[in-house]
């Protein structure tokens, strides 16, 4: 299982040349020039660690490799993450900011998500750990926000659905929660920073 990011600095526009057609053509549906970016480095990423396999997506968008790799990529303001593994997998990052954390989290958290929210020494770390841990489980469960999220309980280290258990890793950068999902309880150190 590895984990890397790249910085949306590290992308230029004239890199839309270096990525397939489908992707390319993803990224010019995009009116800002960041979306554009982190939209080719999903492609970038795609290029130097699945080679040849052949991507389609599931009926949720998730995308699939048929190399028997599992992927998952997610940005947020400066960082675009890419996860790889042999089994399924999830990741999400988040770059922090300021909103009514307890108004946000009634929408998407269960009681007791809620609860660790409500007695938290940081309210806006707990939030954003818990906000990380759910999109990076429904991401790899392969459903994303089509299953109902307050379905799954994110308030522990690990998470039951199906009768399968799912452990998290969280990392907190600069300004952003980053959290890896997985069905193995074995997760990268670090996050290693990836020039594409």
């Amino acid at each position: 299982m590895n984990l890397y990011f790249t910085k949306i600095d590290d992308i230029s526009l004239d890199d839309v040349t270096r990525i397939n057609k489908k992707r390319a053509e993803k990224s010019a549906r995009y009116k800002r020039a960041d979306d554009k970016k982190r939209c080719i480095a999903g492609g970038l990423f795609e290029n130097k660690f699945l080679k040849n396999a052949v991507i389609t997506t599931n009926e949720y968008g998730k995308p699939i490799a048929d190399n028997g790799l599992f992927y998952n990529i997610s940005h947020s303001g400066d960082y675009i993450i890419f996860a790889i593994d042999d089994t399924e997998i999830g990741c999400d990052v988040e770059k922090h900011r300021d909103m009514e954390y307890l108004k946000m989290g009634k929408i998407i958290f269960c009681e007791n998500e809620m609860n660790a929210l409500k007695y938290a020494n940081n309210i806006k770390e707990e939030f954003f750990k818990l906000w990380t841990r759910k999109e990076s489980i429904l991401k790899c469960l392969g459903g994303g926000f089509h299953i109902e999220s307050k379905s799954v309980d994110v308030s522990k280290d690990f998470a039951e659905y199906n009768n399968k258990i799912f452990y998290f890793k969280s990392w907190l950068i600069d300004d952003y929660t980053i959290t890896l999902c997985s069905p193995k309880n074995e997760f990268p150190i670090n996050i290693t920073r990836c020039i594409l």
